[in-house]
């Protein structure tokens, strides 16, 4: 008796290309654990960071199935994005399917409020000024290790420099802002 055949799944054709595709092995191993520090620093859930990971790597397999992407980087972090924004929509509505409508006299934000976001900016204005003063290397290693969440040794190995050289230029960044940091 001939074996039954079934047609295959698109589910069962990505699975299949992730165990055959060493490009998205490689890509697997070099971002999983870049996007899952990423989504921790943004929610605050290593359990939803691990999730969101897993979904962005799933999607970017679904959507580049035969195909080289450039910069899987940047498409990544596209996926990952859209992700959080779609997240943040979805836990929008249902607040505020929840939430119990407000007095219409509420809702206007206190005079103090306006100058609060009023000094908020200016002093973002002026460490955006600070910052511009770096040179473009050290600007580059400090947002990455900042703001991106990327090890010095990360750094390094992206940049294609030695661990030294990148702690120094963190140095000099932090060195930069504390002479130009604002009394309180």
């Amino acid at each position: 008796m001939p074996p039954i055949e079934h047609a295959a799944t698109s589910d069962d054709r990505h699975r299949d290309r992730g165990k055959r595709d060493p490009d998205f092995h490689a890509i697997y191993r070099a971002e999983a654990k870049n996007l899952l520090r990423y989504f921790i620093r943004r929610l605050g859930n290593a359990d939803d960071a691990e999730d969101l990971t897993q979904e962005t790597l799933t999607r970017y397999l679904r959507a580049t199935p035969g195909t080289r992407v450039e910069t899987p980087q940047a498409y990544l972090r596209t996926i990952a994005n859209n992700l959080l924004r779609d997240r943040a929509e979805r836990s929008s509505t249902k607040l505020a399917k929840m939430s119990a409508p407000l007095d219409e006299g509420l809702d206007r934000p206190a005079a103090d409020d306006v100058h609060r976001d009023v000094a908020n900016r200016q002093e973002l204005d002026y460490y955006r000024m600070v910052l511009s003063k770096l040179k473009p290397i050290t600007l580059q290693i400090f947002l990455m290790h900042r703001v991106d969440g990327y090890t010095h040794q990360e750094i390094a190995e992206r940049l294609g420099k030695n661990i030294w050289s990148v702690k120094r230029q963190m140095v000099k960044a932090i060195a930069h802002l504390d002479r130009h940091r604002r009394q309180p």
